[in-house]
């Protein structure tokens, strides 16, 4: 079985041995392996990115097995296509009966039998909320879970655990508040890929808030260089106005929920436009607003260029690489 979607609990002791993130499909590979890892960051060994190009299936992962690092920990880290994820009012019943009650209370979010997904079930603090005790449940298909597994298998990498990007970002956010001494208890993180965003809140280190949208860094980091060419462009000003609503829709969201928790910090990634982006935002946020230092967090070998937090693809991995080792 596997140990969950969701971490059991916070910020333990580091893992014994090599990690190894990786998230794959049929066409490609990416990977991440760390021989340190613990809730401030990790020394990375090894990560590359794998093309099937035009082998066969058996023989791009006879390939992918040849070359991936032997590692005591595997994270899977999940495709934000291959899983469902919903925060929902916490059933009213004793703690033995969550996972059933959620169960079949996800099953108008999920298609087929609520019974076909694979289910794992975070708790949130009632107390911190002035409405309704709130939950976060992740689903992802029974049958993608088990492929991930066998195909862990035929690369001789057996599977630890499966993650996902809402927590992994979670991680990254964490551990560069926990090198910055920063005391903010309610903390943002968006990070922006390909025209999408995601947002994630954080308070006291877990999860509590995520929300993914169109998101056109390009468009923002250039705003004030092309605003004469905006008001005669309407759909490059449409674009704009999209993304600076649903982000404040997100944060508007958030402050209706959870009133008493007012955001502290805000950090973000867009990669080579994270500080135009962060110069672009601080004024619409109201509060401490700052790229997401990722570079603290990991040491590389010498040789290796370029790093990997410079490429937003591998960024959940490296957050997936900072989940508190089970059991632990």
């Amino acid at each position: 079985m596997l140990n969950g979607l969701l971490p059991g609990g916070l910020w333990r002791k580091r893992a014994k041995g090599d990690t190894l993130a990786l998230t794959f499909n049929e066409n490609t590979l990416r990977y991440v392996c760390a021989s340190r890892t613990d809730a401030r960051g990790a020394t990375l060994t090894s990560w590359g990115n794998e093309v099937r190009g035009n082998q066969s299936r058996e023989a791009f992962m006879k390939r992918a097995k040849a070359l991936l690092p032997k590692a005591e920990r595997v994270i899977a880290v999940l495709d934000a296509r291959d899983y469902q994820i919903l925060q929902l009012e916490s059933p009213a019943v004793p703690p033995a009966e969550m996972r059933s009650a959620v169960r079949w209370g996800a099953s108008e979010f999920v298609d087929g039998s609520p019974d076909d997904y694979t289910l794992d079930v975070l708790t949130l603090d009632p107390e911190l909320s002035s409405r309704k005790a709130k939950i976060i449940a992740v689903l992802a298909r029974n049958d993608l879970v088990r492929a991930r597994m066998l195909d862990c298998q035929a690369l001789g990498q057996p599977l630890s655990v499966i993650e996902i990007a809402e927590t992994a970002q979670r991680n990254l956010l964490h551990a560069v508040l926990l090198r910055e001494s920063v005391a903010a208890n309610v903390a943002a993180a968006l990070l922006v890929d390909g025209g999408r965003a995601l947002m994630i809140i954080a308070v006291n280190g877990q999860l509590y808030f995520f929300r993914r949208f169109d998101f056109d860094a390009d468009l923002l980091a250039a705003v004030d260089e092309i605003s004469s060419e905006l008001i005669s462009n309407n759909a490059a000003a449409e674009a704009v106005l999209r993304s600076m609503t649903q982000l404040q829709r997100g944060l508007d969201l958030w402050d209706d929920t959870y009133p008493r928790l007012p955001l502290g910090t805000f950090r973000i990634d867009a990669g080579i436009k994270t500080n135009a982006i962060v110069e672009r935002l601080r004024p619409e946020t109201g509060v401490d607003t700052q790229p997401l230092a990722l570079s603290a967090l990991f040491k590389m070998p010498a040789s290796r260029a370029p790093a990997p937090w410079t490429d937003p693809a591998y960024l959940p991995l490296l957050g997936a690489l900072l989940r508190p080792a089970e059991g632990q």
